[in-house]
């Protein structure tokens, strides 16, 4: 079976050079540079690249699975419209499209018309081009060893609601009159909005750059969200504790082949490396009332430990009303 490609395959790299296939004389377009993080590639899959700006060292920005692709562009070679219909034929050692739109190879004939960009093209490039250059903020602030569960379940909540991965559908309910105006405030775009008013003078330009950094990087991870069905958030379990915390609701054949009963399945993975326990991640399926819990540690001490202590998690889950269906501990040198 071909493996897709994915981020943890290749990292951001530049590689070089436009060829012609052999047969058929079809363009071999070879990526420049490679998106942060790579979305799921298939050898043969038929993908859409929307083309977002064409730069001036003969390369040109693509959308692929909304991934931000620099590609080559042949000399001389011009393009109509803005898309185009590119097939993965190579993997490694270069990710490698072939061109399969035939209004696209007709241009690169003929060499007659240039790309036409929208305005919005234009603007979004941008910011997803100076998102790369901020990390992204810690959207969870905790304190799971002093809050009660009640107390941290709305702290969790809000961390997703508040992270600004909603934003435009929050507007939207904010305009039906379902979302009060302070509540749309106290999100990153808004205060992003607001802080700009605020600033004038020199400092303004300085803190406009910022801000749209800050922006591309929010716009990226709203369009991760779409791509991959998947809510990941980052931050703080305690203070000084990291987390990461990835929610998704499990795809119908993931359900069948995991034998789940009709329904929704939600899925949740966490990761910590905590500085007695070391690593350790876990997942928790929530089908019904019934609960699924799988961990994974660094230290076999760790895994023994949760072991021995599986009755206090079943008894406190078994509080708040939930079943507990299944649980298993394994020891990993590196879980994931």
């Amino acid at each position: 079976m071909i493996s897709p490609l994915s981020g943890k395959a290749l990292a951001t790299t530049s590689v070089s050079g436009v060829r012609l296939l052999g047969e058929g004389g079809r363009l071999l377009l070879e990526a420049a540079v490679l998106p942060a993080k790579v979305p799921p590639l298939i050898l043969g899959e038929q993908v859409s690249a929307r083309v977002a700006e064409r730069l001036d060292n003969g390369q040109f920005a693509a959308l692929i699975k909304n991934g931000l692709f620099t590609l080559n562009l042949p000399k001389g070679m011009q393009l109509a419209g803005d898309t185009l219909t590119l097939r993965v034929t190579s993997l490694a050692p270069q990710l490698t499209f072939a061109l399969v739109d035939q209004t696209a190879d007709a241009e690169v004939q003929d060499g007659s018309v240039d790309v036409s960009l929208s305005p919005a093209s234009r603007y979004l490039t941008d910011l997803l081009h100076s998102g790369k250059s901020v990390p992204a903020q810690p959207g969870l602030r905790l304190d799971a060893s002093n809050q009660d569960t009640a107390v941290l379940a709305e702290a969790l909540k809000k961390g997703a609601d508040k992270s600004g991965l909603f934003y435009e559908s929050h507007v939207k309910a904010w305009v039906d009159g379902r979302l009060p105006l302070e509540s749309l405030k106290d999100e990153p775009q808004a205060r992003l909005g607001q802080s700009l008013e605020t600033i004038q003078g020199p400092s303004s330009t300085a803190h406009g750059k910022a801000a749209q950094a800050e922006l591309g990087n929010l716009v990226q991870r709203q369009l991760d969200t779409l791509e991959n069905r998947q809510l990941q958030l980052e931050g703080w379990a305690w203070p000084g504790q990291p987390i990461q915390l990835m929610v998704e609701q499990e795809k119908t054949a993931e359900r069948q082949a995991s034998g789940a009963e009709e329904g929704p399945v939600w899925s949740t993975r966490l990761a910590l490396d905590l500085p007695m326990l070391g690593g350790l991640s876990a997942r928790i399926r929530i089908v019904g009332g019934a609960v699924q819990v799988s961990f994974a540690t660094e230290e076999a001490a760790t895994e023994q430990l949760i072991r021995d202590h599986a009755g206090r998690l079943e008894s406190g889950l078994g509080t708040a009303g939930l079943n507990l269906a299944t649980l298993s501990v394994s020891h990993d040198e590196a879980p994931s």
